[in-house]
């Protein structure tokens, strides 16, 4: 009895999907506020009566909420259930 060489006899292996673009979009979203954060605090100098430390939430969280907006209007768009 021997066996056909040419095909070895191993079951199937699934595609591998790789992450969505939400979790991209969500990765991006954390480098970026991180590095927003990481900005103020050296310009400022850690001062929180700097003019520039008033941003340091306001603008990641503005940042977020943009985020949510867009990507609800291409999921409506492109149909799909996530983005």
């Amino acid at each position: 009895m021997s066996a056909d060489k040419s095909q070895p006899n191993t079951p199937e292996q699934p595609e591998k999907k790789g992450l969505s673009n939400g979790v991209y979009f969500k990765i991006m979203g954390y480098l970026l506020t991180a590095g927003w954060v990481g900005f103020i605090l050296a310009a400022s100098g850690g001062d929180t009566a700097h003019p520039l430390f008033d941003y340091i939430f306001v603008v990641p969280l503005a940042g977020w909420i943009i985020g949510m907006i867009v990507a609800r209007i291409i999921v409506k768009k492109s149909g799909a259930d996530r983005p």
